[in-house]
């Protein structure tokens, strides 16, 4: 069969960290049953075309090089806030639509998989209206997230959906979000995005006194939480370094709170890193937080738990389906930094404790989140929507 992939984010080089989840899936998919397509936007440096590990890409272009900025740097929300973006924006999804029905004719696709509700869902609603080929949705948290923050985020929602036949939400959480925005009456199945294999590693022995948190500098992921909660933690001569592993429009402000909390010299920011170097980076850890609310899954809390580290999350979102609380990790209160530092505190006052929770975590994960036990539950999916 034949299964277009639709996606904002898709690596663009080898260890490019942006949406690499999807072609971990993509590539665990057996070969002999799946011949992949992945459309996918245009930046400055990239080539139209090209096929890797098995997979075509084609990257459509919506802009001169020097404007094709919405896509991989996490740009694409700030675009609906400003006139001069949204028309870019638009540029972007006109572009994504004809791109789309361009491939789905001329390569005869079976199938179409869209990831995020908006840009991709957006853009294969008028792509696919004259089409019988089926359409698959996998929502994210994002996408939800800012469509209920929109006056018509649900008319919108509700439009796109008309043509989906299956929406796959990677977290339980998710998918009641999205009956909340558009009711329901959509079939739904849960399906969690994959970690690597790669972040694989034998037990711990020991509790490092680095802590580590990945992902975007955005509000959403509070690490202005966790730094807190170092602060306070030094305060009371508990002496910890923290890494922060990611960059966007929080950083500055970061930085300057890690002043204010006399915690400059103890807060490393790597910013952004190739996907291949987190795991080693992983490994340095001790214990890896993640504060973020309304979390559509949290993959990184899995490749966290692969890598064998004790792991925190916040008690919000799809956190809670990777977590069991006591068991694989500890769950907190979100946007509670005195909480965060007690728990913090609590796993290195139990060293012994926190391994063996560390290794049900990564025994857990191995069992429930790896590419292939995924890729076979979606080969399963696209069969029985073929018919």
């Amino acid at each position: 069969m034949r299964v277009l992939y639709l996606t904002h984010n898709y690596p663009r080089f080898a260890a490019d960290p942006s949406g690499a989840f999807i072609e971990e899936l993509i590539g665990a998919l057996a070969k002999d049953e799946v011949e992949p397509y992945v459309l996918c936007p245009h930046a400055a440096g990239l080539a139209e075309r090209e096929k890797r590990h098995g997979v075509k890409i084609c990257r459509f272009r919506y802009a001169p090089d020097k404007d094709e900025t919405l896509a991989y740097e996490g740009r694409m929300l700030a675009a609906l806030k400003h006139v001069k973006s949204l028309r870019l924006l638009a540029s972007f999804l006109k572009a994504f639509a004809r791109e789309t029905r361009r491939i789905v004719e001329e390569e005869k696709i079976d199938l179409v998989h869209a990831h995020w509700l908006l840009p991709a869902g957006v853009a294969a609603r008028p792509a696919l209206a004259t089409s019988r080929v089926p359409l698959l949705l996998s929502v994210h948290g994002t996408d939800v997230r800012v469509l209920k923050g929109l006056p018509f985020g649900s008319l919108l929602a509700r439009w796109v959906l008309k043509r989906v036949r299956l929406i796959l939400p990677v977290s339980s959480y998710l998918r009641d979000r999205v009956s909340g925005l558009v009711g329901r009456g959509i079939p739904s199945i849960v399906l969690p995005m994959p970690a690597s294999d790669m972040f694989l590693t034998s037990a711990r022995k020991k509790l490092t006194r680095r802590i580590i948190g990945i992902g975007n500098l955005a509000r959403q992921k509070r690490f202005d939480v966790l730094v807190r909660s170092l602060g306070i933690l030094a305060r009371g001569k508990i002496d910890l370094d923290l890494t922060l592993v990611g960059d966007g429009p929080e950083r500055a402000r970061l930085e300057g709170l890690a002043k204010e909390e006399g915690m400059a010299r103890k807060v490393e920011f790597l910013g952004r890193k190739p996907h291949h170097e987190l795991a080693g980076i992983l490994r340095e850890a001790g214990v890896m937080v993640l504060p973020s609310v309304e979390e559509g899954f949290g993959v990184v809390l899995v490749e966290a738990q692969l890598a064998g580290i004790a792991v925190i999350g916040a008690d919000s979102g799809g956190q809670r389906e990777i977590i069991q609380p006591g068991e694989t990790g500890v769950l907190v209160p979100p946007d509670d930094p005195h909480a965060l530092a007690q728990a913090i505190k609590e796993l290195y006052n139990n060293e012994r404790k926190t391994l063996l929770m560390a290794k049900r975590g990564q025994m857990k994960a191995r069992e429930r989140f790896l590419a292939a036990p995924a890729a076979l539950r979606l080969l399963n999916i696209y069969k029985r929507i073929l018919g």
